[in-house]
């Protein structure tokens, strides 16, 4: 057994002894500092810790952030997705020991701020590949706040706000007194085009309810409360049926027009797969898409396995695969949803032959 699947294992280990972390993004002045405020008052949040980052040397966020300060900690001069890499576990760790050690208090849960400039994924991988963290933590949301007011130019200009919208589980969007109700009902379609599996909400005055970062298990396929995404359940868009004379039938993804070309398309294979074979095409994916390739989400069908195997990728950050013991529903087709930039749609179009011979059982 390699490393990576030693992880694995471990982060399929029970959720009930593990921490849960939300992921809290947004582009620069999107409002993440007043909602996580609104958020820390609320009397269910006690026990919660706080990871900031801020890029400048000298660090601001966290004396305005309303909590104590050994529940907090700042991650300064660098964005934790890059030169600040190997501080957030530092940080995680620091936290729950700081914690334990105070009488009657104990860390229940964890959000970390990002700075406005920063990646997703990186951090994510983090996340999800470090040891130390997986044992005992386990990622339950990405929530990005976006902002009414100046998300339309921000969108045109900014390659991080795109991927900090198509990495989230669930969008907040913040400023909404500042627009009228034509242009919020704009934006919301706009960020469903974008990324279509995530929850879209708003929040009057930066005020957000617990419930809308952490969302006991519903993204986690080791939950009881897992829901595996409507968008999942709506794959129709790229099709095939292995037979002698096997047809493909392609159907365009949605683009988003002036927003750096991002598309959302879906796969649907009727047969069961090769596991060895899958794994091999989608790592076969990630390396020629690389950036390319924004969220993979998606149930498969495994030979010789009851229930599906659930797959859920942020660019190169990608959860360990996880079996459920059975089913959703009855639909036991294998779907697989996308959303890509530029070219992704394409290569996984050139790259479907190779999984059209697994599903027809070829060498």
């Amino acid at each position: 057994m390699n490393s990576e699947e030693r992880v694995g294992d471990s982060a399929q280990a029970s959720r009930a002894a593990r921490i849960p972390v939300c992921l809290l993004t947004g582009f620069l002045g999107a409002g993440k500092t007043t909602l996580l405020n609104s958020l820390l008052r609320h009397p269910t949040m006690l026990g919660t810790g706080v990871v900031i980052n801020e890029y400048g040397s000298i660090g601001i966020d966290h004396h305005l952030v309303e909590a104590a300060p050994e529940d907090t900690t700042l991650i300064a001069d660098g964005c934790i997705c890059c030169s600040a890499r190997g501080e957030i576990a530092e940080a995680m760790l620091g936290l729950a020991e700081r914690m334990q050690a105070r009488a009657n208090t104990t860390l229940q849960r964890v959000i970390i701020e990002t700075t406005g400039l920063a990646e997703p994924w990186p951090i994510l991988q983090q996340i999800l590949r470090t040891p130390e963290l997986v044992e005992r933590y386990c990622l339950d949301s990405v929530v990005t706040v976006v902002d009414a007011f100046n998300v339309a130019d921000t969108l045109l200009t900014q390659d991080i706000a795109v991927q900090q919208i198509t990495a989230a589980d669930r969008i907040l969007i913040s400023k909404t007194d500042l627009v009228d109700a034509a242009q919020v009902a704009e934006l919301r379609a706009r960020l469903a085009a974008l990324n279509p599996d995530a929850e879209v909400d708003g929040v009057g005055n930066g005020a957000a309810e617990p419930q809308q970062l952490f969302t006991g298990g519903r993204h986690d396929p080791s939950s009881p409360r897992y829901r595996p995404g409507a968008l999942i359940g709506q794959a129709d868009s790229l099709r095939f049926t292995p037979a002698p004379t096997s047809v493909l039938s392609r159907t365009p993804g949605l683009t988003v027009p002036g927003d750096q070309d991002i598309q959302t398309f879906s796969l649907i294979v009727e047969t069961p797969l090769q596991s060895e074979r899958f794994l091999g095409w989608m790592e076969f994916l990630r390396t020629l898409c690389g950036p390319t390739l924004l969220r993979v989400k998606g149930l498969i069908n495994i030979e010789g396995q009851n229930g599906p195997t659930v797959i859920h990728g942020v660019q190169k950050a990608f959860h360990p695969p996880t079996v459920l013991p059975a089913w959703p529903d009855d639909d036991h087709r294998t779907r697989l949803v996308f959303i890509t930039r530029g070219y992704g749609q394409e290569i996984v179009g050139q790259t479907l032959g190779y999984l059209q011979a697994c599903a027809a059982g070829h060498p």
